[in-house]
């Protein structure tokens, strides 16, 4: 017993004398305790809804307005042909598309059920059945006053009171089925752990292996030693990528309606982000356990939880959204969703492609001014 007291003494003064440690064992999980409870919220709030009113009547825009005082719903006026529909639900500007038709006015002033259709972005199955509940509810608020005031205005004998439907159409997964919208993201996943974690123990192998000096002796620059790091885990992730295809469309019959090119370039980006977080990691860690511990506890971790694959970034606090918007995973996400669901086009998803490179050039340059040719 006194000799593990002893050992004891010794463990807990080593581990005090480690300040570093220290803060990533107990103040780093309290900030990210801080985050992400904030950040898990699977209730879907704040939907986008884009309006088109073909009608133009008092009883329209009340109908416009009740939906934006429902709490759940943020609409927006569009204008233009229906074409537009469809672009604004590929975009992600809208999750609700709802077109009031050009005779909505005139049949509930005449007592009158009148129809409105509302196209749902289906690729995304919890925020197309909630889209669809909160979008019936304001109806039926509004349904429910415009009797009142039938009521109060004298009804006729056997005259109906005013009504409103609402015809709703699920677009990209009309079935709402969940693996449509999560196996995709769980191959932005998949292939991110896996690269991330090789990469980010590639040169503290070489340092604990002693093999280092000899790459320190050769005429290479830092950044072509980075290079030469990174880009054969390049092409291991695109391997990665095209067994996984197959495996998505045969057993999850989950087919990829836009361009499999553009899918590939837009995954290269992605790697270049990853790989060079990985390769980032291992310049500021010493051992392979601590790099797995950074790389697990402070990246991975953050990054699934805030990227939008458990909890809607919609949903989060505006803080924790700001905090979102440096995450590569999410936006490569969008982009899986957008070309395998929506079958969107590189004019659709540029401004994510634009994001992932000036991220991947960004933490590659890092990676390479953080590496130094000598030992220390």
């Amino acid at each position: 017993m006194k000799r593990i007291r002893c050992l004891l003494k010794k463990e807990m003064a080593q581990l005090l004398r480690d300040r570093r440690l220290m803060r990533m064992l107990i103040i780093a999980p309290v900030v990210q305790l801080l985050i992400i409870g904030f950040a898990a919220n699977i209730d879907v709030r704040d939907i986008d809804v884009a309006v088109r009113d073909n009608d133009h009547t008092f009883q329209s825009r009340e109908f416009v307005r009740a939906m934006g005082a429902s709490g759940y719903l943020k609409t927006t006026m569009i204008h233009g042909n229906d074409g537009v529909d469809a672009a604004w639900l590929i975009s992600g500007k809208a999750g609700v598309v709802v077109e009031i038709p050009p005779d909505f006015g005139n049949n509930l002033a005449n007592h009158r059920p009148a129809t409105v259709q509302a196209l749902v972005d289906g690729a995304d199955s919890n925020f197309g059945v909630q889209g669809v509940n909160y979008l019936q509810k304001a109806v039926r608020l509004f349904s429910e006053r415009q009797v009142r005031e039938w009521a109060s205005s004298g009804a006729l004998a056997g005259q109906s009171p005013p009504s409103i439907a609402v015809e709703s159409r699920a677009w990209f997964n009309p079935d709402l089925l969940s693996n449509m919208y999560m196996v995709p993201a769980i191959m932005a996943l998949l292939l991110m752990v896996t690269t991330m974690m090789v990469t980010s123990m590639a040169l503290v192998k070489e340092r604990e292996d002693g093999t280092l000096e000899q790459m320190i002796v050769t005429p290479l620059r830092p950044f072509e030693i980075i290079a030469g790091k990174l880009l054969p885990f390049v092409a291991v992730g695109f391997i990665e990528l095209t067994i996984a295809i197959p495996v998505i469309y045969f057993v999850f019959h989950v087919s990829c309606r836009g361009s499999l090119p553009l899918f590939y370039a837009m995954s290269g980006l992605f790697l270049v982000s990853t790989l060079g977080l990985g390769l980032f990691i291992s310049t500021l860690v010493k051992t392979q356990q601590q790099a797995m511990l950074v790389s697990n506890f402070f990246v991975m971790m953050p990054f699934v939880l805030l990227s939008g694959f458990a909890f809607p970034v919609e949903n989060m606090p505006k803080l924790v959204q700001y905090v979102t918007d440096v995450i590569p995973l999410k936006y490569y996400m969008i982009i899986l969703r957008g070309i395998f669901l929506k079958g969107a086009t590189f004019a659709d998803l540029w401004p994510e492609a634009l994001i992932l490179a000036i991220w991947g050039a960004g933490i590659f340059a890092l990676a390479a001014l953080n590496f130094h040719k000598r030992l220390e």
